[in-house]
């Protein structure tokens, strides 16, 4: 191409099977320099999207976990209450037994009592006849 009496041999760019357009070195340069910026950020973006789409499987086995562990936190609580009631009712029965034992200990240690003493009445009395 001749123009103003100068012979000018502008670069072709091929991009893609397409001919592309007519460019000055510098404007070549930075033309390819935006399309790799340009399918970089493309990238990047699918890198970002598959990670937001990881982390929202995660998130939701994270929650299906967080769901069957609670779920088992709560039948556990139950067979706790199950086992505080059943040892609050053994433990007022045990109470129960020691206060009827101390009952039946005190109604022996008197009967003890009355039996001395009355051998004891006894025995003076046999005394007291017997001379």
């Amino acid at each position: 191409m001749t123009a103003c009496g100068q012979h000018l041999t502008p670069k072709r760019i091929v991009f893609s099977g397409d001919t592309g357009i007519f460019f000055t070195y510098k404007q070549e340069v930075e033309l390819l320099v935006k399309f790799k910026q340009f399918e970089g950020c493309k990238l990047e973006k699918e890198k970002w999207l598959k990670y937001s789409a990881d982390a929202d499987l995660q998130i939701a086995r994270e929650r299906t976990a967080y769901d069957a562990l609670n779920k088992e936190y709560n039948s556990l609580l139950y067979v706790t209450k199950d086992f505080q009631d059943k040892y609050n009712n053994e433990y007022i029965a045990h109470e129960n037994t020691k206060s009827e034992l101390n009952i039946q200990i005190n109604k022996k240690r008197t009967w003890i009592k009355i039996a001395a003493t009355s051998l004891t009445a006894n025995i003076g009395l046999i005394y007291i006849l017997t001379r």
